[in-house]
Parts: structure tokens; sequence; C-alpha cells
């Protein structure tokens, strides 16, 4: 589980009882200088007033390793108390770094530029048009015209590389640590053709890393704390859901880029994970409003509907006045990175944290919250 180690009370001594240790001493002084008393015929008053001193140094020297005992045990509970709180605190403070999304690109049938989220958040907008095939339903982007999804991907894309040409904010060349990419392999070669046509300076890896959705965010925030300030991260994918009578979702279509860096725009956490079965519901969105030192859930939240033996209305937040499903389609694991970027843009818009949740290729359901730029603060 995503949370801070969990350590077992350090086990206490009872302090002294020292009514008892004093009655036991008067009866012990009593009980010798009755022996002594009985027996002052066959030994010398200084061997009984001997006997009676022993027997109180005795219990003088019990009592001490008594009251030592107990105090090097409340001594050493302190001890082990300051560091679990010390272990507990790094934990935290590892778990609430951040890492800042310098640009973002989002080519969809909903919205290709940042204004444009603007209207999703609207309660008057207009989904996109759901078109019927004989497959099923659909929501395609208008420019992409491929039929075989692998094609279609392709072409996303390439149309995702031109995107980022047009909206870009850093003028100077970009050389990423590193590059993620969520879909297909030809997908990323059709993505590093056009880069290398358009932008020739930037020197893209054959093969990628995977995304592997939270677990991949994970890794970036870590490489990036270690990272030179100008040092960027590299994470793009696309992908198009085959039509599919059977679905309860419109098949969709997106393609998302990230380039991240440790500072230069609005902040994402790691977030919280759920696996159904191994924790509480509840206590991971806790956790992710701990996260983000929250008190309570945040007015928006950008979110898929979840399957139905996950009922994620438990966790009261305002998780169905922006759900996406009508404005993407099904998305498979390429939802999560969607949603982000949604609550990244309304959060650069309106200066305000806004929630996300969303499925996840390892995990039953993620969710976190993107936070403004400390820097414009």
């Amino acid at each position: 589980m995503n949370r801070a180690a969990q350590f077992k009370p350090y086990p206490l001594a009872q302090p002294p009882l020292y009514s008892r240790w004093l009655a036991a001493g008067v009866a012990l002084v009593a009980l010798v200088g009755a022996s002594s008393a009985l027996v002052r015929s066959l030994i010398e008053p200084r061997l009984a007033l001997a006997s009676v001193v022993a027997v109180l140094l005795v219990w003088a020297v019990a009592l001490m390793v008594r009251v030592l005992g107990y105090r090097l045990n409340r001594h050493n509970a302190q001890c082990y108390a300051e560091a679990t709180e010390q272990q507990r605190q790094l934990w935290w403070r590892h778990h609430r770094l951040k890492i800042a999304l310098v640009e973002s690109v989002l080519v969809s049938a909903a919205c290709s530029k940042p204004e444009q989220a603007r209207v999703l958040f609207s309660p008057d907008h207009r989904p996109p048009a759901v078109m019927e095939t004989a497959e099923g339903t659909t929501i395609r982007l208008q420019q992409a015209f491929g039929r075989e999804v692998e094609a279609r991907e392709q072409e996303l894309a390439i149309l995702l590389a031109l995107q980022w040409q047009l909206q870009r904010t850093e003028r100077s060349s970009v050389q990423p640590l590193c590059c993620y990419w969520q879909g297909s392999l030809s997908a990323w070669r059709a993505f590093a053709a056009q880069m290398a046509q358009q932008c020739p300076e930037v020197l893209l890896p054959e093969q990628p890393e995977p995304w592997r959705g939270i677990r991949s965010l994970d890794v970036v925030i870590d490489l990036l704390q270690r990272s030179p300030a100008d040092a960027r991260v590299l994470c793009a994918g696309c992908h198009s859901s085959p039509a599919a009578r059977d679905h309860r979702l419109p098949a969709g279509e997106a393609a998302v880029l990230w380039l991240l860096g440790s500072q230069g725009g609005v902040r994402f956490s790691r977030g919280e994970w759920f696996a159904a079965g191994s924790e509480d519901l509840t206590v991971v969105a806790e956790r992710a409003l701990t996260q983000s030192e929250l008190e309570a859930p945040t007015p928006v939240c950008v979110s898929f509907t979840q399957p139905a033996e996950l009922d994620a209305s438990l966790i009261d937040w305002n998780i169905t006045q922006n759900r996406q499903d009508a404005n993407f389609g099904a998305l498979g694991n390429l939802q999560g990175m969607v949603v982000q970027t949604l609550a990244a843009w309304y959060t650069e818009q309106h200066g305000a944290p806004c929630a996300w949740l969303a499925g996840d290729p390892h995990h039953t359901l993620t969710l976190g919250i993107v936070e403004p730029d400390d820097s414009k603060r």
C-alpha cells in the first residue's frame, strides 16, 4: 500500500508502586528485628544490627534497580517515538514532492487547446457528436482519416507533434532526459518522425520508456528532484479505441503530451492509488488530501465513470459534475493522462487546486490533486 510505515507502540513498563515497596521494606526490617530479638542470646548485638542494615541495603538496591529500569524504559520509549515520528515526516516529505507541468498538449474531438478546456467545465457545453457505425458508436477527431485503429493512432501522433510545435512556450531547443510513451510503438515512431522533420535538434530515442500510469509519474518526480533546474522529461501518448457494440461508452480517441520539469508550471503530485480489497477508498481519498495539505475536497474534480462495482461516490468528492465520458468516450489507459491534463488546465486558468480521478494500467483507481504554481503566488 502507498502509505507511511506503521510502527508498533513501544512496550511500556509499569511504574513502581512506592507504597508497596515502602511496606515491603518496613515488613523486612520488622521481620529481621523480630528474628534477632528471638535469637539475641545466641548472637552478638552488632551482628543483629548488621543483619538489619544488610536487609535495608538489599531492599534499597532492589528499589533503585526497579526505578532505573522504569526510567530507562521511558527514555527508550521517547527515543523510539521521536525516531518513528522522524521516519513518518521523512516519508511525507518525500511523498509530497511535486513537479511542474511546463508544457501540455491535448488533441481530441472535444478540445485541442488549453483555452478550449474552459468550455468543458461550463454547464452550457455541448459534447462532440457521437457517430454511429456498423461496429458501434464512436467519438472521432475529424482531422484523422484512417479506418483502422493503428492508422488512426499514427495520425494522432503526427497531429500531436504538429500541435506541440504550434503552442510551444519554450522556444529554446528541448532535449529530454528521458521519454515515456503510452501507446503503440508504431505511433511513437510516427511522432518521432514528425518531430525530426519539424524540430531536428530534438533527439528522441528509437524506443521510449513505457508509460505505466502513476508508477511512471512517481519515477519522474524522483528523477527531476535530483536533476538540474532546466531538465525536462517528455511524457506523451495516444489512443484510439475500436468501436464495439457491447461497450457502455462510445469508442474515443485522444493524444496527450507533457513536458515536465522541476519548476515552471502548475504542480503535479504523486497522487494516490487504490486497489480493490486492499484498503478502504475513503482512506485513500483522505491521504490524497493530506498529500496536498488540504482540509477539504476541491470544488472541481475531473473524472471518468468508473466500473459499477467501484462506488467512488463514497469519497465525498465532486466526481459527477465534471465527468468527461461524453467528451472523450472510452480512452483505455490514456484516461489518466487526459484527466490530469484537464485538471492542470483548470488550475492554470483559475489559480485553484483541481482534483482528478481515473483508471490506471496497474491499479483499480488513481486520484490526486493538481496545485497552482507556487512561484506565481
